[in-house]
């Protein structure tokens, strides 16, 4: 993969980001999928386009989205994008702006390359050089943003310091619906953590990747289009990540499910693990939604 390769995706998923905009600003239509489960019509578009202009660029490359049908074509393949059009459809149906498109690049087996879109804030997270971090203003396909993203990629120095000492308790982000049902209500959480809850795991791991937030646990699983696109941005000589039941992430599996997260910067997972005894919690690992 070349630059100017790196660079048509991300202009595509500028000029998607703008579609899921005008859907988000509409009245726009809920089905369910199953299992209280919403997919809306920006999903479906979003999934489509990408699908499509990947595809045509890269014919022979796997692709796995959320809202596609899947086939095992793609296990055999190189190179194979994995996409979550929108995580966290359930905040964008609510007009809840904490929802992000996640979309990752595997070969064989590992995710070198990423972006993490939230289309509602303008927040863009993707790698050039290294991970790196944009704010852009709608609409966002044109050239001032795409120059923008370029000018950010080209950035040598990471703009955040990922690993100080903990001084403060570190900020710790979790999903709304683990917090609801209590899976966090034990007094460690609470009194060694600043505990805050927030919507879509891949929006979760682009704060991550930018120094915006400490740390992120889940106890529930995570399909690889959640997460692929974000691990990407994840240097693994800044952070730690990894499945509460396994060792590594490894992406374009037959099963496309993990089970729990961890995932921080290395000070503040060894913070978390001098508090709380990771053996114990995976055995929390909840194994269904």
């Amino acid at each position: 993969m070349e630059e100017q390769e790196f660079i048509k995706v991300w202009a595509w998923v500028l000029e998607v980001g703008d579609k899921i905009l005008d859907v988000y600003h509409s009245n726009f239509e809920i089905r369910d999928k199953g299992g209280n489960d919403p997919v809306t019509e920006a999903d479906l578009l979003a999934s489509e386009f990408l699908q499509t202009k990947i595809m045509e660029a890269f014919p022979s490359h796997g692709f796995l989205s959320e809202e596609k049908k899947d086939t095992k074509e793609r296990l055999d393949k190189e190179f194979v994008w994995i996409l979550d059009p929108i995580d966290g459809t359930r905040e964008f149906v609510k007009k809840n702006d904490q929802f992000a498109l996640s979309l990752g690049l595997v070969r064989n087996g590992r995710v070198i390359w990423g972006i993490i879109f939230n289309p509602a804030t303008g927040e863009f997270f993707s790698k050039g050089q290294m991970s790196f971090f944009s704010k852009l203003k709608p609409p966002f396909a044109n050239k001032a943003n795409l120059e923008q993203v370029l000018l950010a990629s080209k950035t040598l120095e990471h703009p955040f310091s990922p690993n100080p000492p903990i001084v403060n308790k570190p900020k710790l982000l979790v999903s709304f619906s683990e917090m609801k049902e209590g899976i966090f209500d034990e007094t460690v959480w609470k009194d060694e953590f600043q505990l805050q809850p927030m919507g879509s795991i891949a929006y979760k791991l682009g704060l991550l990747s930018a120094g915006f937030i400490d740390l992120i646990v889940s106890l529930k699983p995570k399909n690889e289009w959640d997460i692929c696109g974000g691990i990407s941005l994840l240097d693994e000589e800044l952070y730690s990540f990894f499945p509460l039941n396994g060792k590594e992430y490894t992406f374009n599996n037959e099963s496309t499910v993990s089970y729990g997260l961890v995932a921080g910067s290395k000070t503040a997972v060894e913070y978390l693990k001098s508090k709380v005894n990771l053996h114990i919690l995976s055995l929390s690992v909840r194994q269904t939604w």
